[in-house]
């Protein structure tokens, strides 16, 4: 796929399945802080995960407590921060140590000097963060967005903000990365390598990569 950074003003980047294959380190994740309660209770997590594919920890770990094991309600806030800090921990040892998608590293170190690039991500933002600054990439980002603010509303401050004005992409492997796309007046390119999205590649009518080895960059 041909590529013509110079003409673009701004890119931005989903990260999970996007920049990190982190995605089965998630599914994992979820599964794992979810299994003291059941297996059936942890695989209707992990279904729900892959279905809403974007949408942050809190509102999955919510979904947890409020819906499969409706917990009693003093109980519910603790449980909740617990279950939050068991997730966060497995991510932060693991994230520091998945692969990168495939071509990621020289796609970003091509941006050129006038293109803003940003990641905007459902996964947590201090978390994204310290593992993008480990990894070396945080470099190549204007700013880091993420939970426990939800998607629509860090593109909406970068909306707010002038970043979309010009020409803009978004790199995703979500259904939600799509229509948040589409809502932003964004091009939106599917990365389906690592993607969760099940029949994404059916439903998705925009460009797809399986991974940045095949930009072809001009």
């Amino acid at each position: 796929m041909r590529f013509a950074l110079a003409d673009i003003n701004t890119l931005v980047f989903d990260c999970d399945g996007v920049i990190l294959d982190s995605n089965r380190v998630k599914s994992e994740a979820f599964f794992a802080v979810a299994a003291p309660f059941g297996v059936d209770h942890a695989q209707r997590l992990l279904d729900y995960h892959h279905r809403l594919g974007g949408v942050s920890r809190y509102e999955k770990l919510a979904y947890l407590l409020d819906q499969l094991i409706r917990v009693d309600a003093e109980r519910r806030d603790a449980t909740l921060a617990r279950l939050l800090r068991e997730y966060g921990e497995i991510c932060r040892t693991k994230l520091v140590s998945c692969p990168l998608v495939s071509g990621i590293p020289s796609f970003l170190a091509s941006i050129p000097d006038g293109v803003a690039a940003y990641v905007v991500t459902g996964g947590d933002q201090s978390e994204v963060r310290d593992v993008l600054t480990q990894r070396g990439l945080l470099r190549h980002f204007a700013g880091v967005l993420g939970s426990p603010v939800d998607k629509r509303d860090n593109m909406k401050a970068l909306a707010s903000a002038g970043a979309f004005t010009g020409r803009s992409v978004f790199f995703g492997d979500a259904a939600l990365d799509m229509q948040l796309a589409e809502e932003f007046g964004l091009e939106f390119v599917y990365v389906y390598g690592a993607s969760d999205w099940q029949d994404g590649r059916a439903h998705c009518p925009h460009p797809q990569i399986a991974d940045f080895t095949e930009l072809c960059c001009v």
